[in-house]
């Protein structure tokens, strides 16, 4: 058992390692050697839990997958008004992407990465997921009446993740980004397009 934790923790930090070159330098100048100092293994260390390069790439984006499914999964079972649940999310997905290294690379390598190996949970499975979320939450919102009168529910989801897109372009090009006055800035130009303009005082921003 003490041997699997090791073993365990060990898989942890060079994945971590890993992530942090690919969301700094991108793939290609990542190197193995810079990865397995990183994360303060031998590089025999490394190939015992990943074989290749872009065996540990694979590792990043399913991992990066995981932490988007996982805030999705949550916003789908939060409870309360499907509006506020779509704002929340994606405050979520904007903190997720400024502050998870892990998330941050498998951004830049869905955008300038090798494309997965088969069966890889990674950036399509991911964005599968917020679309999901959006759709949903949106359908949940329209049965609530929520939606103000009129309202194309497939042009407020292409609109909204649009701006999703958008915060991950972001994220991708510069750290921080996007920043939580910049998602707020966007919800104070989208909300009117999906709820009436007497309603929008009533949601959170």
């Amino acid at each position: 058992m003490v041997k699997q934790e090791r073993a365990g923790r060990t898989r942890q930090a060079v994945l971590l390692a890993a992530a942090d070159a690919f969301a700094q330098v991108g793939f290609e100048a990542a190197g193995l050697v810079d990865i397995s100092r990183r994360a303060g293994v031998s590089k025999g260390a490394l190939y015992f839990h990943f074989v290749s390069k872009q065996a540990l790439a694979d590792g990043v984006r399913a991992a990066a997958g995981r932490e988007i499914g996982s805030a999705a999964l949550h916003a789908l079972r939060a409870e309360g008004r499907a509006v506020q649940g779509l704002i929340d999310f994606s405050h979520e997905l904007a903190r997720l992407l400024r502050e998870d290294v892990v998330v941050r690379a498998g951004v830049r390598l869905g955008r300038q990465g090798p494309r997965p190996d088969g069966g890889t949970c990674g950036p399509d499975t991911a964005w599968r997921s917020l679309t999901a979320v959006v759709h949903r939450l949106l359908d949940r919102a329209d049965r609530a009446g929520e939606l103000r009168p009129g309202a194309d529910r497939h042009a407020c989801a292409e609109l909204l993740i649009t701006v999703v897109a958008g915060q991950v372009l972001l994220a991708a090009d510069q750290v921080g980004r996007p920043a939580p006055e910049a998602v707020r800035r966007l919800w104070a130009a989208a909300l009117p397009a999906l709820v009436g303009p007497e309603d929008c005082a009533g949601y959170r921003v």
